[in-house]
């Protein structure tokens, strides 16, 4: 029989065990309706003839949403405290069986089964503290009363996966199978006597002054950080030993609420949303199985080459390097040789690695030495990429800092996240290439229109802010003391030759300042189809160019803010300088529309 739309499947097996399954694609996110589901399932259990219960998973994962969207709770709908009480309260034994993800709600709901079966693909992970929070139904208590204050720091504060041989040896896992996971789940339950709760469970508490000394030396690690929610954590697991478990339910649902309404945890949370967002494939693409790329063809140089080649390398790829001028192309192979060496004097490879990546480098002597190639790189736009085009019509073709009419491709300087400019009219095939590449070589693409510029200018932007009121006689020492206590290094920039009087700005004044001008360029690149969302722009700035995560990015700030506020304030800057801080018309826009910039990410 089914339930509530399908979403879960239930079984009533002849040994009395009754199988609810998770049918939620793609990863089982335990959303408003499947917690109703489940609830409805769990019902089932009035039943004589069911004498247990297993909670399993259609799909590669058990349930792998992270999270960081919110877990809105309709009238009527149990929240997901209050299904993991009631599986935690059924009075049979209930086990779950864990293959592929447990992340975040799943893990908590796995948590408060009875018993935990998994196959040797489960990886349970509490991510709650990497969204400036604290779990939300329970697993503060209960973790720490199966695995002991030590591992649940690790599990809770650093956010450490779990792989089912470690939840094995700590307790958090009771049986890893090689077999059919639902069988021997199915197997497991009915074999159980009774219910047994981890609440009622003391295992990892036997040793208190062990337990007491592993959380002060946590809350020592824990005070060199600036974001509260992991001290929050680990007073939650204190009071796992000292205080009963309804207390310490009370208490962790106080820290959740408190931090929810903290401005780092709306940041972190959109922080996450962004990168959901951008790995989002535009329509035609998902469901395209590209080509494996075993080889790459780079033509020219730029700036970025070197770093983009040495990543490839690393990645097992193999390279043909089309460069006619040998002395630029030297130089190249030269800055990769140094990061290679210096890989292997700190540990990170090993010689004979050192030795295999540059078995994989080949020199072309012209264009008919890429035949073969799986994707084509080129330094600079110019006639040869339409030629390289028509020899190898299944390879994309990228362009290094961009092109109009062509696969643009901008490297961020932390070498964490890349932007790839889509050609009008792409396509499919090429860009399913292209993004499944960078995502390979840990580049992960915000795709972006026309040109991939978003790093660059809306970090221009803010370093020019910081010019110009340097040149209006702000000191560098200010601007420093302001930036850092933002979480953010001042770049470095020569004291201007002429400096005003020394305005009337402080620091908050500063970063506002800062933020502004970056908010404004963001808004004309919005504005040009560059940039598709406000969020790419706030994840390229977080992820590749520094800007603290817990801080959401310029956008996120300009949105806390209000966009009210912004435009006053940019409309008062202009005076200083127009071309910097004069309000871009799309504010005026969403403004009369009374709408957000978070209202352009859908």
């Amino acid at each position: 029989m089914t339930t509530a739309e399908d979403a879960v499947q239930t079984d009533l097996r002849d040994n009395g065990v009754l199988v609810i399954c998770l049918d939620h694609p793609p990863v089982n996110a335990l959303t408003p309706n499947l917690r109703a589901a489940l609830m409805q399932a769990l019902g089932q259990t009035g039943d004589q003839r069911v004498h247990a219960v297993v909670i399993a998973a259609t799909g590669r994962n058990f349930s792998a949403a992270s999270g960081a969207e919110p877990l809105e709770t309709p009238p009527n709908t149990p929240t997901l405290a209050e299904l993991c009480r009631a599986i935690e309260d059924l009075p049979l034994p209930v086990v779950v069986a864990l293959q592929g993800a447990a992340i975040g709600p799943g893990a908590e709901l796995a948590l408060a089964a009875h018993a935990r079966v998994a196959d040797h693909t489960a990886r349970i992970v509490f991510p709650e503290v990497g969204l400036g929070l604290v779990p939300m139904a329970g697993s503060t208590q209960r973790l720490p009363r199966l695995v002991g204050a030590r591992e649940a720091v690790a599990m809770l504060v650093q956010a450490r996966p779990v792989r089912t041989e470690e939840g094995l040896t700590t307790g958090l896992i009771d049986v890893m199978t090689e077999g059919d996971l639902l069988a021997e789940a199915v197997a497991y339950a009915a074999a159980m006597p009774a219910p047994r709760p981890v609440r009622d469970r003391r295992d990892g508490m036997a040793d208190v002054p062990g337990y007491q000394a592993a959380i002060a030396a946590a809350r020592v690690a824990a005070g060199r950080g600036v974001l509260p929610a992991a001290g929050r954590i680990i007073e939650c697991i204190e009071a796992a030993v000292m205080l009963p478990f309804e207390n310490g339910l009370a208490l962790e649902a106080i820290a959740r609420e408190d931090l929810e309404a903290g401005e780092e945890s709306a940041a972190l949370c959109a922080a996450a949303l962004a990168e959901r967002q951008a790995a989002q494939m535009v329509p035609g693409v998902a469901k395209i199985r590209a080509k494996t790329v075993a080889e790459i063809g780079l033509v020219g140089a730029a700036a970025q080459m070197p770093a983009f080649a040495l990543m490839a390398l690393r990645h097992g790829v193999s390279l043909r390097w089309l460069d006619d001028d040998a002395t630029r192309r030297a130089a190249s192979m030269a800055w990769i040789s140094q990061r290679q060496d210096a890989a292997v004097q700190a540990g990170q490879m090993t010689q004979m690695q050192r030795d295999a990546d540059n078995a994989r480098v080949s020199q072309a002597a012209g264009p008919q030495d890429m035949q073969g190639c799986d994707l084509i790189v080129h330094g600079a736009a110019g006639d040869a990429v339409a030629g390289f085009a028509r020899l190898l019509p299944a390879a994309p073709q990228l362009v290094m800092g961009g092109a109009e009419g062509a696969f643009g491709l901008s490297l961020a300087p932390s070498a964490r996240i890349s932007e790839l400019a889509l050609p009008s009219g792409a396509a499919p095939a090429h860009i399913a290439v292209a993004v499944q590449f960078l995502r390979r070589i840990g580049l992960p693409p915000v795709l972006e229109g026309k040109m991939p510029v978003i790093g660059r200018r809306v970090a221009q932007a803010g370093r020019l802010a910081l010019i110009r009121m340097l040149e209006m006689g702000v000191p560098q020492r200010l601007l420093a003391s302001a930036l850092d206590g933002f979480g953010q290094a001042l770049p470095d920039m020569a004291d201007p030759e002429k400096v005003a009087a020394m305005p009337s700005i402080g620091g908050s004044e500063v970063v506002q300042r800062w933020h502004g001008a970056m908010a404004n360029e963001g808004l004309r690149l919005l504005d040009a189809h560059v940039a598709a969302r406000p969020s790419d722009i706030d994840l390229v700035m977080v992820a590749g160019y520094g800007f603290p995560r817990w801080r959401g990015g310029p956008m996120h700030q300009a949105d806390r803010r209000g966009l009210l506020v912004l435009r006053r304030d940019l409309r008062l800057w202009s005076a200083d300088d127009p071309a910097l801080w004069t309000p871009h018309p799309v504010l005026d826009r969403l403004i009369a529309d009374g709408r957000r910039l978070e209202d352009l990410n859908l």
